[in-house]
């Protein structure tokens, strides 16, 4: 009986345990009473006796075996960011000062532990520096010094131009103005005021107003078809102090410059209801007239001597004209000259400041965000730094009172919503995607999410798109165009910031782009150029009058075009060739719609070719019997390969061209309705550097080591709930874990359940929607950078960096 008692004492003292897991990986003497006294003296009692803390050498992971206690973390974390929203909406309601506890250091309280010491950061910024991508732009020389610079944001009409061998001759549209006026019109925008001995030059440009009747019509069409997008001035203030002081009774000999700055207003609308009167087969020559009327009222009192509201106003519905006609050079200037009026009048310092009158302040802020809005969006389409920047702005958002919508979400205008994106979205990106020191692909990353998270009000969400229901009751006019614009700059932003990692991961990995470091790029250029190609289809479907008018939506569908066309040409292996191809006809389409515009002819050669090498590349891909594309005899690409390649890397473009001959203002009108000339002999010359080594940066932890069916699956997003402006985290959530964003993309699980449900390469993923040009996923993350270019004095480079995008344009063009 003693002998069983201690078989059975000598089994519970060999099962129980000696010490604790952490004094056993410590080697030390441990209490055996349990939290023990070692690990509650070193703080770590919550993990005794099982627990231990991970081993290695600067581990910050110290709770990675504790998973209750990592998940408390993240719920303090969230915690902490959303007591920090708060206090952030709360306080910008009283100051206009940032809030002490709300400092960047404080901030950075609720990251997650670093496994790396800070020591090491530097060693991983070197790391992330050798995957950004060296781009500048494209610049073009004259012989006689014409200079022209298009950035790396710019899309492929502008670099279309750039690589012309003249100098387009499209611009400055030309009218017959009374002889007393024409000179007025070309001192604009640094001719000295008139002199006020010369009244009779003001009565007389007055006298070019049309009667009322017809002021009226043109001024309703213009608030119709164009001030949904841009609103410089709205209507009522339009009526009571523009329109009224010139057709109830006022003078015309009105000395004040205010009164020429809103005569300029006057015409610079009529010329936009000239313009966009879509009841004429064509533009009508009163655009051109009303224009250059325009334009010779600012000059009656200079703009550089008399800063005014409605000069401001003037100038920005001068350059929305300017817009629309295909006058680019000149509006780069003008909109420069308006941020510099708008600065010099305050507008980006708050009005409550010197306590002006609620509605002054509010037209103030109206104004300048409208300015700010336009800046911003030029500047992605030039490729061209800002005028205005965020860090000299404390001028609050003219905000309107929020609403519910029937599903409980706040509601808010267009005006309201672009003012946000501008100022919250859009010029982080510009500042940290398209400037000068470019950020890595991992911060491309996060502002990726930034964008895509970006609250969108049910209003604004286009019809049948996006996991959008249709609404019961359709949206005005106005509304609708508003919805499809918003959907638009959201898409085409996301597509500039990852087309340059697009073109590298197509040049370095061919057979299959997908298994690339880089694959959330190519996914999410692919994805927002079928996005916006089928947007413009179906919006040109609705609209095919006033959006053939809008020349700038399809510079980015041709933008779109060149990528969808390069996922066929280059890599006809991938999965999402066919759909590719099928959207790149989509786009051949849309400008086969409009080929009676001169800039359409010029852009119907360019996809004609990119069809035909798209469709040669799949045929031979298909006739292959290994399935794989032909290779040139001997293992070596043929030299036009060769070429392709080097154009798919990117190489910074210097282009050296003849100068354009000189032309009269008459030749220069005849032709602006003619179809553009033939080419003559001679071509751009264009300098290359040699392409930079490869970097040996590893690759992504966050992707999976994807093979040939790495393809992403069809799945619709859902609107997640609302979260204050100064946040808006809540935009575009995917649906369960279907997602191809952020963490989700690096998943095992996720990739096998992506290689099990993988795309028909011969089914389009927009099939089955309500609009069938649109695509259904939104994959994640790239980024475009550049470097620096040194021209000597002879004009030779001196040294080039690789460009990816400009030269892939270069190169289906030259081809």
């Amino acid at each position: 009986m003693s002998t069983n008692n201690s078989l059975v004492n000598r089994s519970k003292r060999r099962n129980a345990p000696l010490s604790c897991a952490e004094c056993r990986r410590l080697k030390l003497r441990c209490s055996r009473v349990f939290p023990c006294t070692s690990c509650v003296k070193k703080g770590c009692a919550a993990i005794c006796p099982d627990g231990h803390l991970t081993t290695g050498k600067g581990n910050r992971f110290v709770l990675a075996n504790t998973e209750a206690l990592h998940d408390k973390i993240t719920q303090l974390s969230t915690r902490v960011r959303q007591l920090e929203d708060a206090l952030q909406e709360s306080h910008s309601k009283t100051s206009l000062e940032g809030h002490p506890l709300l400092s960047e250091e404080l901030l950075q309280i609720k990251r997650p532990l670093e496994r790396e010491s800070q020591e090491d950061s530097p060693q991983r910024g070197e790391a992330e520096a050798a995957e950004v991508i060296d781009a500048v732009g494209s610049l073009s020389i004259t012989d006689s010094g014409h200079t022209k610079f298009y950035g790396t944001t710019a899309n492929a009409w502008y670099l279309l131009q750039n690589e012309e061998a003249e100098e387009a001759t499209f611009e400055n549209p030309q009218a017959i103005l009374p002889t007393t006026l024409p000179w007025l019109s070309y001192t604009f925008p640094i001719g000295e005021t008139v002199l006020e001995s010369v009244p009779s030059v003001r009565s007389h440009l007055a006298s070019c107003l049309p009667d009322a009747m017809e002021a009226r019509r043109l001024g309703d069409l213009y608030f119709k078809h164009a001030a949904w997008m841009y609103t410089p001035i709205p209507e009522s203030e339009f009526n009571e102090t523009v329109f009224s002081r010139f057709y109830k009774g006022a003078g015309y000999a009105d000395q004040d410059p205010d009164y020429s700055h809103k005569l300029s207003v006057l015409f610079m609308v009529l010329a936009m209801g000239s313009l966009l009167n879509v009841e004429d087969s064509m533009p009508s020559p009163d655009a051109a007239r009303y224009y250059q009327l325009g334009r010779a009222a600012l000059s009656l009192d200079s703009i550089l001597e008399h800063h005014t509201i409605p000069a401001i106003q003037a100038l920005i519905v001068m350059c929305h004209f300017m817009f629309l006609s295909n006058i680019d050079g000149p509006r780069w200037i003008v909109m420069g000259i308006a941020t510099k009026m708008a600065l010099t009048l305050g507008l980006h310092r708050d009005g409550n400041k010197w306590n002006l009158d609620p509605d002054e302040a509010f037209r103030r802020r109206s104004l300048f965000y409208e300015l700010l809005t336009y800046d911003s969006w030029q500047s992605i389409t030039f490729g061209r730094p800002p005028s205005l920047s965020m860090a000299f702005i404390d001028c609050q958002l003219p905000q309107a009172p929020v609403i519910k919508s029937d599903g409980d979400e706040p509601e808010m205008s267009f005006a309201a919503w672009k003012h946000q994106f501008a100022a919250h979205c859009q010029s982080v990106v510009n500042e940290q995607v398209f400037g000068a020191r470019l950020p890595s692909h991992r911060q491309l990353m996060e502002l990726d999410k930034k964008i895509r998270d970006f609250y969108l009000p049910p209003s604004l969400r286009v019809r049948g798109f996006g996991g959008n229901k249709a609404d019961a009751v359709s949206p005005t006019y106005q509304q609708d165009l508003q919805s499809y614009c918003a959907f638009s700059i959201r898409e085409i932003t996301i597509f500039y910031m990852h087309r340059g990692f697009f073109a590298t991961a197509l040049q370095e990995a061919p057979e299959d782009p997908l298994s690339h470091k880089y694959a959330p790029s190519v996914l999410a250029a692919y994805n927002s150029a079928c996005s916006y190609v089928g947007l413009i289809k179906s919006m040109y479907s609705q609209y095919p009058k006033l959006i053939a008018r809008m020349w700038f939506y399809f510079t980015h569908v041709f933008s779109s075009a060149i990528v969808l066309g390069a996922i066929p040409s280059k890599s006809p292996s991938m999965k999402l060739a066919r759909s590719a191809q099928a959207q790149l006809d989509t786009a051949y389409g849309l400008f086969d719609a409009v080929r009676g515009d001169p800039r359409a002819a010029k852009v119907l050669p360019v996809l004609s070719k990119l069809k035909a090498r798209a469709a040669a590349a799949m045929s031979e891909y298909n006739a292959s019997p290994t399935g794989s594309r032909p290779v040139a005899p001997n293992g070596a690409s043929t030299t036009h390969d060769d070429e392709e390649l080097g154009a798919l890397q990117g190489r910074t473009r210097l282009i050296s061209r003849k100068s354009p001959a000189a032309s009269s203002p008459s030749d220069v009108s005849s032709q602006a309705g003619s179809s553009p000339r033939d080419a003559p002999d001679h071509s751009p010359t264009v300098t290359y550097a040699p392409p930079l080594p490869d970097y040996p940066a590893p690759m992504d932890a966050s992707m999976p080591d994807a093979g040939p069916s790495y393809a992403p699956p069809a799945q619709e997003y859902v609107y997640p709930p609302y979260q204050p402006y100064g946040d808006m985290n809540n935009y575009w959530a995917p649906m369960g874990d279907s997602s191809m964003m952020q963490g989700n993309m690096g998943s095992a699980a996720h990739h096998q359940q992506m290689t099990q449900s993988p795309i028909d390469p011969g089914i389009s993923p927009m099939q089955g929607h309500p609009h069938q040009g649109y695509a259904q996923y939104d994959p994640a993350g790239e980024a475009y950078t550049a470097n620096y270019m040194h021209v000597g004095h002879n004009g030779a480079a001196g040294h080039i960096q690789p460009d990816p995008w400009h030269t892939l344009v270069a190169q289906f063009h030259n081809s």
